[in-house]
């Protein structure tokens, strides 16, 4: 019996993984410094001020880490308000649960003020008990910490606890942790599709063909 939610959010909620590509690229191109494919892949698994400090090291740049975040994140918050669209489905999912009074959580590796930047500008933020983010957590996805405060927050149990993820490393994580699972589809990680696909207990293109599955 599902008891509580938990969402991912890029590349889960939203569609915005390929954002943070771009987001590097303007961000290094305004230093006058080419983005590579292989320096948007090393950023894009790191955290904003670990990020910061990964391209201050890496092309010595003059400016400090804070000053480097907040370039980054007035790019992304620009990004996150007018362009990041919700993923195909997610609405429907979310006001099923909240009918049924089932509370979500987010989980995510994202920043916190980013994720409410979204949340505004699609008028999300309501269906959720709390945002809890991987720099609050002290831990990243490869840990459960996140997830179990997640159910914490929740008063529930993992095994009661559906979980809605794109990334093969968190989902790995909450299989191991005993979550229930959602594989969500996401063209950024293509190649991990047939693993995702066994791995977790449920696998969505759109994410309300869950529907169909938690209502029989």
């Amino acid at each position: 019996m599902i008891q509580g939610v938990i969402f991912d959010v890029d590349g889960t909620l939203f569609d915005s993984l390929s954002m943070w590509e771009r987001v590097d690229q303007l961000y290094l191109d305004r230093k006058g410094i080419k983005a590579t494919p292989e320096i948007s892949r090393q950023l894009f698994h790191l955290p904003l001020e670990k990020g910061a400090l990964f391209i201050k090291n890496k092309f010595h740049l003059k400016e400090d880490v804070d000053t480097i975040m907040k370039e980054i994140m007035h790019i992304s918050r620009d990004m996150y308000l007018n362009e990041v669209p919700v993923k195909k489905g997610v609405l429907s999912v979310l006001n099923y649960f909240q009918e049924k009074h089932i509370p979500m959580t987010v989980a995510t590796s994202n920043n916190k003020e980013l994720v409410k930047t979204a949340f505004h500008r699609h008028h999300m933020g309501h269906y959720f008990k709390d945002i809890l983010t991987s720099d609050e957590i002290g831990r990243g996805k490869n840990e459960p910490d996140i997830y179990l405060k997640a159910c914490q927050k929740m008063h529930v149990s993992p095994e009661n606890t559906l979980v809605f993820e794109d990334a093969l490393h968190a989902l790995k994580t909450v299989k191991t942790a005993g979550f229930r699972s959602v594989g969500c589809f996401d063209a950024y990680s293509i190649q991990d599709q047939p693993q995702i696909k066994r791995l977790a207990d449920h696998y969505v293109v759109e994410m309300d063909e869950i529907l169909k599955e938690i209502k029989e």
